[in-house]
């Protein structure tokens, strides 16, 4: 079977451009030291004539071979190798015997050449360089010790001398296939750690925690793609970047101030300038070495990592719903046991002859009672939410189906409502079910106040795009008297109205169910008689995974 060629035979260039270089020179060295008066004290001489015109032709060749190689983009098959190394072993040779044979100096040039065979070549071709090299010296010496012209100590020496090639072939061979497994071993290692790299930086950069690595000064030596775009823009209008300075940020200096004051508290939540969403903040100290003890003197680097705190809001608002509806389960239906008896006594009072003044007492405690008994449904359906199930819906569809809700119910006399139309190719992800709800609950809410200041049912839904985080927003218009500058932070509080007949359960349900589906709903307040509620859809990447199921066809915002 024939050898495999080792694959360095062919995979260093950088060497044979070195020893194609030392070809070149060492031809041109001996070609000019063979005219020189004193080139017989250094290789001794037998022909001058014979050693010039070697030298000569093995500066052709060797100058012959580099275009040759360069085409081959030094990467030349082991024909050619053997060739090459083949033509050195017969000029050097050549050279020896026009020299005065093995007496000279010239025959360490040979060892060179066999070196070289050793690692260019495979192994059965690098011993026959370094037979060919040895054959030639040794015919010599015994070719004149036959014809008695020669003395033994030629011989030996030529046998010699010929070993000693076949041992530089032998620790060449050895060490250019030690020198493959060791290229081999890098090549392998480097590749498993590129690509781990490459794993890493992907899951770096793709992860929808916001990472910030920062040393001592506060100068940010990593951060992803994620914590730039929650954060936003600084002061100077730009995104955060690597090798910025944390006091871009002032507010992220104090957080973590706060911090290492105090490590087990939990931060406060961050609201940034430029986005609605809110940040929860945690950190963690990179220390020199993996001691429990460390002091503050090893720490390398510190990590702020950014949540979501829709996310964590999630979670707590489930806890808190499955433990607010078993309390309000029972009070609701200890009151409305009482509460339906009053109420059916009252009406059939109010179908009796009594005067009008006592019919008006009864027409007190029905209205009341009628709230009471509104004020009970909202709290069971508060308690009852369910867990909800995300998935990519269309926004202009689900709003076309509240309009429709508002319309069928007959709340309203003509309500009027203008829908975006740009919204038709906008998904995100949201419990159709609740979104509807939502919607249905802030469109009521801005028609009554339209029709209260202006005589008009009147609401517009117009969408729009978080340019920074590609978030999709909706904003709910309406011609309503507003909310003033006192009342603008309690309109989401339980309980909370400004009208008599209203329980302040509607928009503290609205934000709730927003909360759970990773949206936000905010009052954007502009001046006492202007403002408009906001939502803020989340990244579809958000969803919890028993919810993932439901968003396996999710697409991105558009």
């Amino acid at each position: 079977m024939q050898e495999a060629i080792p694959e360095h035979h062919n995979s260093q260039p950088k060497l044979l451009k070195f020893y194609s270089g030392y070809r070149v020179f060492l031809a041109a060295l001996l070609l000019w030291l063979g005219f020189l008066e004193s080139a017989p004290t250094y290789f001794g001489s037998t022909d001058n004539s014979l050693f010039a015109i070697t030298a000569a032709a093995y500066l052709a060749a060797s100058l012959i071979k580099l275009p040759l190689f360069f085409v081959l983009r030094w990467r030349p098959d082991e024909t050619l190798l053997f060739a090459m190394l083949l033509v050195d072993v017969i000029a050097i040779n050549l050279m020896l015997y026009s020299s005065g044979g093995l007496a000279g100096s010239m025959g360490y040039l040979l060892m060179v050449t066999v070196a070289a065979s050793g690692t260019f070549l495979s192994t059965r071709l690098a011993l026959s360089i370094a037979a060919i090299a040895s054959f030639i010296p040794v015919s010599i010496a015994m070719s004149e010790f036959v014809l008695a012209s020669g003395n033994e100590t030629q011989v030996v020496r030529s046998g010699v001398f010929g070993i000693l090639l076949f041992a530089t072939a032998v620790i060449f061979i050895f060490l250019a296939k030690r020198l493959t497994v060791v290229q081999e071993l890098a090549k392998s290692e480097a590749q498993i750690a590129a690509r781990l790299q490459h794993i890493n930086d992907l899951v770096f950069n793709k992860m929808l925690t916001g990472i910030i690595v920062f040393d001592s000064d506060f100068q940010i030596e990593q951060l992803n793609e994620r914590a730039s775009l929650l954060l936003g823009a600084t002061d100077e209008q730009k995104l955060l970047s690597r090798h910025d300075s944390l006091e871009l940020m002032p507010e992220l200096i104090y957080y973590y101030q706060d911090w290492k004051a105090n490590p087990q508290r939990q931060l406060p939540t961050y609201h940034c300038r430029s986005s609605d969403i809110p940040l929860q903040f945690s950190f963690s100290e990179i220390h020199s070495n993996s001691c429990d003890d460390s002091n503050d003197d090893s720490i390398v680097d510190t990590v702020l990592f950014i949540e979501d705190a829709r996310t964590l809001s999630q979670h707590a608002q489930q806890l808190k719903n499955s433990s607010l509806g078993q309390l309000t389960s029972s009070i609701a239906h200890e009151i409305r046991n009482p509460l339906g008896a009053i109420s059916h006594a009252a009406q059939l009072l109010h179908e009796s002859d009594l005067p009008k003044q006592e019919q008006q007492l009864i027409n007190v405690v029905l209205r009341h009672s009628t709230r009471m008994d509104r004020l009970v449904k909202d709290i069971l359906q508060l308690s009852r939410q369910r867990t909800p199930k995300i998935e990519v819906v269309n926004i202009y569809d689900n709003c076309l189906l509240s309009k429709i809700q508002i319309e069928e119910s007959n709340q309203f006399k003509n309500p009027c409502i203008e829908i975006d139309s740009s919204a038709q190719l906008v998904n995100a992800p949201f419990d159709s079910g609740q979104l509807q709800q939502v919607l249905v609950n802030l469109i009521s809410n801005g028609l009554r106040h339209s029709e209260k200041n202006t005589g008009l049912p009147w609401v517009s839904i117009q969408f729009d795009c978080q340019q920074d985080m590609n978030l999709a927003m909706l904003k709910i218009h309406d011609h309503g008297e507003g909310v003033s500058e006192e009342n603008r932070y309690k309109i989401f509080e339980p309980f909370f109205t400004t009208e008599q007949q209203g329980v302040g359960l509607g928009l503290y349900i609205a934000r709730e169910l927003c909360e759970i589906n990773f949206a936000t709903l905010s009052y954007v307040y502009k001046s006492p008689g202007q403002g408009y509620f906001k939502i803020v859809f989340s990244d579809p990447g958000k969803l919890l995974p028993r919810n993932a199921e439901h968003g396996k066809n999710r697409s991105d915002h558009r």
